[in-house]
């Protein structure tokens, strides 16, 4: 299960939170879970909008380690995030602009990764099942 959805305008944000929760569901997310994955989503849609201009968003299931989950692919071709792991972690210290969006989906996700482009940002975030849900299926 992977889908990818071009972003340019908030309005598509709407639409990507809806196959995003869907998708959540199916994988067997609880509805908190589900509300986090969707409110990471905005944050990080909300950031490729306002500092990259466009940019893509794919979702997909993931299956590592015996662990099942969601992973939120960001990629953009803006001017990139410099100093990520350090904007990342500064956590409640502060809580200013840009780096909002990211501290806010870090606390919301299990994990938050830069990956490494020649052009603009792509960021990975992936939440977990709890392992109660894993073994009921």
């Amino acid at each position: 299960m992977r889908k990818t959805f071009p972003l340019r305008f908030e309005w598509e944000i709407v639409h990507i939170r809806s196959e995003a929760r869907e998708m959540a569901r199916e994988i067997g997310f609880d509805e908190l879970d589900q509300a986090r994955i969707v409110q990471s989503i905005s944050e990080l849609a909300r950031n490729v909008i306002e500092h990259a201009e466009e940019g893509t968003i794919t979702i997909c299931a993931v299956e590592e380690e015996g662990k099942k989950g969601i992973r939120i692919q960001v990629r953009d071709t803006g001017p990139g995030i410099p100093k990520f792991e350090e904007l990342v972690s500064r956590g409640q210290r502060q809580n200013i602009g840009e780096t909002s969006g990211l501290q806010h989906v870090n606390r919301l996700m299990d994990e938050l990764t830069s990956v490494p482009v020649e052009e603009g940002t792509c960021v990975e975030a992936t939440k977990w099942l709890k392992p109660s849900k894993q073994i009921l299926e």
